[in-house]
This record gives structure tokens, C-alpha cells and sequence, in this order.
């Protein structure tokens, strides 16, 4: 028993002091790869904190949001803003118009360049120039209309054929993997919302009052402007009178200036400046107006240098002057829906607000309506007839009269008394000892 006693402590110490001790290295294996062996929690809890982030630290890559938003209306105006330069962009035909670029992700980046950028990022330069055969331009000299009509027919051939390869490529020009590819804006995008007044009004707001700092640009210019009816739309002017003074932000709204600036604020323009200049800016097509080449003393001094143009050019046309596609002045880019289908922006806006105007008119009639008086003529026609004078009753038709009302008051007493019996309360009364 001792001998057993004896053996067992010996192994005890033996695989105490395997543990305590290191083992030796092999041959040919680093020292590195042997696991230390310890029995301090702390030392594993910090080993396997190493050993768990650090493969998140290297393997985690930065990657920039996806530009894919195709439900966004900020977005796409953001990506149609870019083909604003006139450097950078010239018009293009309707079927490759930055409109339909800016619908598959496309920005503009460069000369007639496109490309998507956040996504694929594949580039595709828009281009309709084509060179033209020397030879080609000196036959055609001195050969008569006809030969120039085959030379513009083909020339325009050339053209369709260039507008078609370059729209297959508003899709295709995406990578395969590319999400725009698949699926882009859909066709309304560029709709305004002119009709919910949560809306409307804070934009009216904010270009009428960004207006109010260019009456003297705007004051002496000659517009033209949307037609007014009673039926459809009301004048600026009939529209500051019924409006309640708090929506466009000022009381001061029966001034000549405040009436041209919400008839400009109408057609979807604000005012804003540019090294000194008096700007008109839209928001939708992002087309930009110099206020100073339509003021009288422009045109005067221009046509004094020989340069002049007719008076027409001189006409400020708040509706021609946006953009062809622009939804202000497209009644095919706004697609408005029902009984507004047909209209453009600002034709949907003048009807809007004209119709509040009315409806504010008719509330503070019906809340400010006096107690209706006769008029001058009304009192001297009844003034003319004599009202038949009525006897005063005698005594005894009062007391006929006072009597009738007691009684009267009596009944009705009588409707609101409410009979106890006395039986049932003796009988609770009883019951209750």
C-alpha cells in the first residue's frame, strides 16, 4: 500500500512538471508555431483577442455607397445637374439627351464624356461629329441642289444611325454586373409636385422671396408670360389680394414688384447672383438667365453699336426660356395624371394657386360676413311705406296673456316632477329594521 501510495505521487509530479516545462523544439519546425502552454486567463483572453481581430482589420475593404437610387428624385436631378455646363455638354437629340443618361446612372465628366461613377465606372464618350472625305467636299463643289440634298440625306442617315448606337448604349455602356443595366429611372422622375400644398407652397415661398431682391432688374423688363382668365387663373395681382398674407412671408404684397415677382416665381424661376450680376436660376433644368441683356438701356446701347437685334429678342418669355425638357415648360416631362394631363408645371401651378386664392377669399367672406344693412335706396323705398300701426292691448288681454303663460309653465313642470310612492319607501324603511 505504501509502494502504490508512493508510485502515484510520482507520476502526480512527473505531469506537473510536463506541464510547468516547455517542450523541446523538432527538428526543422519553428519555435514560432509551438503553442505556449499557461494556465493565466489573462494571457489566453488577449490571445484570442489577437487572433480574432486581426484578421477583420486586414480583410475589411472601404468601399464608397453604391449610386444606385433609381426611386430618387434629389439623386437624378444631382446627376442631371452635371450636364449643366455648356462647356462641357452641347444639346443632343431627344433619344440621347442628358435626360436619358442621367435616368441610367450617367454624370457628365467631361467633353460629351459620361460615366457612371460610384458604380461600374465605365465611360462613354457622346459624340456626333464624323470626319467628312476631302475628296468628297471638293466633287461636291459646283454640282447644284441635288447633289447637296444627297449630301444632306446622308449626312442625316448618318446622324439617326450614330443617335441609335449611342442610345443602346445609355444601357449596354454599363458593366454586366452593373445595376443601372438592369433597371433604371422610371419615366415620370422629372415630375414637380405642384399640387400637395406641404410642397408648393414652401418652394413659392422661397422664389418669391429670392425674387423680392431683383425688383429692380425685373422691374422695366418686358415678359411674356402664361395667359389669365377668370375661369382657370387669376392675375398675380388678384392672387396677392386674396392670399393670406403669411404664405409668400411678407404683409406687403399689393405692390406692382411683388405682383411680377410671383408671376416669375410662377413659371418655377428664382433670383440669385453671380459675381454681381442679377441672375434668373430654375431648379429643374438648371438653365441659367442674365437679367442685364433684356434691360432697356442694354438694347438701346446695343443697337447704337450696330449690333442690335429685333425687339422681340429683347422680350423676356418666362416659358420658352427653360429647357426643352424641362417639366416647367414639357407638359410631356411633368405627365401629370387626370384632370391635369395635358399641362405643364407652371400651367398646374397658376390653376392651384389660383383656386386657393379663391377658397381663402370665400373662408375670410364667410368669417368676416357683417350683419347684413340696408342700403341707401332699400331705407327710402320702405321709408315711403308706412307700417300699420298696431292698438295697444288693454288690461285685460295682459292678464288673458299672463294666465296662458302660467298655465303653460305649469305643464311643463308637471313633465319634469317625478312621484314617489309612499308605500314603496315604507315598505324599504321596514325591510331596512
Amino acid at each position: 500500500m505504501p509502494e502504490a501510495i508512493a508510485t502515484t505521487k510520482r507520476k502526480f509530479y512527473k505531469a506537473l512538471e510536463s506541464l510547468n516545462t516547455a517542450p523541446a523544439t523538432r527538428p526543422g519546425e519553428p519555435a514560432a508555431k509551438r503553442v505556449r502552454r499557461s494556465i493565466s486567463t489573462t494571457s489566453t483572453a488577449s490571445r484570442t483577442a489577437s487572433t480574432t481581430k486581426a484578421p477583420n482589420t486586414e480583410d475589411v475593404v472601404l468601399r464608397k455607397p453604391s449610386n444606385f437610387s433609381p426611386w430618387s428624385h434629389e439623386t437624378f436631378l444631382a446627376r442631371l445637374r452635371t450636364f449643366s455646363n455648356v462647356s462641357l455638354w452641347y444639346p443632343k437629340p431627344e433619344a440621347i439627351s442628358e435626360v436619358e443618361w442621367a435616368k441610367r446612372g450617367w454624370v457628365c465628366v467631361g467633353v460629351s464624356t459620361v460615366a457612371c461613377k460610384g458604380g461600374c465606372e465605365k465611360r462613354v464618350v457622346v459624340s456626333l461629329d464624323y470626319e467628312r472625305g476631302s475628296g468628297a467636299e471638293v466633287e461636291g463643289k459646283g454640282r447644284g441642289d441635288a447633289d447637296d440634298e444627297t449630301e444632306g440625306d446622308s449626312e442625316s442617315l448618318l446622324e439617326a444611325a450614330l443617335v441609335t448606337r449611342y442610345q443602346a448604349l445609355i444601357v449596354d455602356g454599363h458593366s454586366a454586373t452593373c445595376p443601372w443595366r438592369q433597371a433604371g429611372c422610371r419615366n415620370d422622375i422629372h415630375h414637380l409636385q405642384v399640387v400637395r400644398p406641404a410642397i408648393w407652397q414652401p418652394e413659392l415661398k422661397k422664389r418669391y422671396q429670392s425674387l423680392r431682391g431683383l425688383d429692380g432688374a425685373i422691374g422695366a423688363i418686358d415678359m411674356t408670360t402664361l395667359p389669365h382668365d377668370s375661369a382657370s387663373s387669376l392675375p398675380p395681382e388678384k392672387m396677392l389680394t386674396d392670399m393670406p398674407g403669411d404664405l409668400l412671408g411678407e404683409n406687403d404684397q399689393t405692390s406692382k414688384d411683388a405682383a411680377r415677382a410671383l408671376e416669375v416665381a410662377l413659371h418655377g424661376w428664382k433670383g440669385s447672383h453671380d459675381s454681381g450680376n442679377d441672375l434668373l436660376q430654375c431648379d429643374a433644368c438648371f438653365q441659367r438667365i442674365g437679367l442685364w441683356m433684356y434691360q432697356p438701356g442694354y438694347r438701346q446701347s446695343h443697337a447704337r453699336s450696330g449690333d442690335g437685334e429685333d425687339d422681340d429678342s429683347a422680350n423676356l418669355d418666362l416659358l420658352e426660356l427653360h429647357r426643352d425638357h424641362c417639366p416647367w415648360r414639357n407638359s410631356e416631362t411633368q405627365k401629370a395624371s387626370g384632370t391635369l394631363s395635358g399641362l405643364n408645371a407652371s400651367q398646374i401651378l397658376h390653376r392651384v394657386l389660383s383656386t386657393y386664392a379663391r377658397e381663402q377669399r370665400r373662408k375670410s367672406d364667410e368669417l368676416q360676413k357683417p350683419v347684413r344693412q340696408l342700403g341707401a335706396g332699400e331705407q327710402d323705398e320702405e321709408a315711403d311705406v308706412e307700417a300699420p300701426v298696431s292698438p295697444a292691448p288693454s288690461r285685460e288681454d295682459v292678464e288673458k296673456q299672463d294666465k296662458e303663460r302660467e298655465s303653460k309653465l305649469k305643464r311643463l313642470k308637471s313633465l319634469f316632477s317625478i312621484k314617489r310612492r309612499p308605500a314603496a319607501r315604507s315598505a324599504v324603511i321596514v325591510r331596512s329594521q
